[in-house]
């Protein structure tokens, strides 16, 4: 299924999960940028993190992208991963508190759209 032919929901679902790859994309990117100028305390640790961001980001482009393709198994990371997201923008380490609402919102919109027959269909 290609972009074009995938439902809306679907579409919209696919883009919250790709949206939430690239911001985790973007935060690699700025722990990188702050290690090279040494601002990191751990700069071995900075880095580790940041490839490991880099790591989940892809993962979340592949769900996406499963998603878009109505694929059964792209359901239960992207679940996995809104509780997450929920949990760490919850736990207060996310500054500022418009971001952490915003990534709560999406991770609330996206987990109840994982759940459209339009999006991703049920074959029980």
């Amino acid at each position: 299924m290609t972009f074009r032919s995938a439902p809306p929901a679907a579409r919209a679902v696919a883009g919250g999960v790709a949206l939430e790859g690239l911001l985790l994309g973007g935060y690699a990117v700025v722990v990188v940028v702050e290690t090279v100028r040494g601002e990191a305390k751990d700069r071995i640790g900075a880095l580790v993190l940041a490839v490991v961001a880099l790591l989940l980001a892809a993962g979340l482009v592949a769900v996406a992208n499963g998603i878009l393709g109505g694929r059964r198994w792209a359901r239960s990371p992207a679940l996995v991963w809104q509780l997450l997201q929920v949990l760490v923008a919850l736990s207060g380490t996310v500054d500022p508190r418009a971001l952490a609402a915003g990534l709560v919102v999406l991770a609330v919109v996206v987990a109840i759209g994982l759940f459209r027959e339009d999006v991703i269909p049920r074959d029980w």
